[in-house]
């Protein structure tokens, strides 16, 4: 009876240090796909592609909407989830900025021109949208051919599906200017300049 209870305590105890040892869900092996890794000073939003390749998507830096429950862990996790949703549905083609219930918005089109078909994440007021759409995506460099979008007024959509293909070579997103502004309703040409 006593090697019994000695067998079992030495079997919990190699069990708990089993698991002690395996790598966070950071560190982990993960498959093709978003997820928020809070491993670092601050939560991001980072992609997996099939190859093993690892991007980060979005830094979540922003208190801003903690007030609101929205920490940065919180927004972190919840647009990770969103993006891996309408990735593994085949809606995540166009990402550009628009108008929903009444917020600026960085959002996904089905096509260019297209009104927001999926809420990725708001922005704060007085926040610049195409701005925030450049960062977005890390296009502050390289960008020489594309035209200053504030100043012409277009509304971008990037078109994000050959980056989230298992096509390696296709690490930058193509920007796309529409040629006709968006028509959302509520949406200008003018409000993101």
């Amino acid at each position: 009876m006593k090697t019994n209870f000695t067998n079992v305590l030495t079997l919990a105890a190699i069990a708990i240090t089993s698991v002690s040892l395996l790598p966070s869900p950071s560190e982990a092996q993960r498959g093709q796909g978003f997820y928020c890794d809070s491993s670092g000073v601050s939560p991001a939003t980072m992609y997996q592609n099939s190859q093993g390749e690892i991007e980060k998507w979005i830094s979540w830096d922003s208190d801003f909407f903690s007030d609101a429950g929205w920490t940065p862990t919180v927004r972190c996790n919840e647009v990770s989830k969103r993006l891996e949703s309408f990735r593994k549905s085949k809606l995540l083609k166009y990402v550009t900025v628009g108008i929903m219930n009444g917020e600026r918005v960085i959002c996904t089109a089905s096509e260019k021109n297209d009104r927001c078909s999926g809420l990725i994440y708001t922005l704060k007021p007085g926040q610049d949208a195409v701005k925030t759409l450049y960062n977005f995506f890390g296009l502050r460099e390289g960008q020489a051919g594309v035209p200053v979008l504030s100043e012409s007024g277009e509304i971008p959509y990037i078109d994000v599906s050959k980056r989230l293909d298992n096509d390696a070579s296709a690490n930058t997103p193509k920007v796309q200017t529409p040629a006709v502004p968006q028509t959302s309703p509520g949406v200008r040409k003018g409000d993101f300049e």
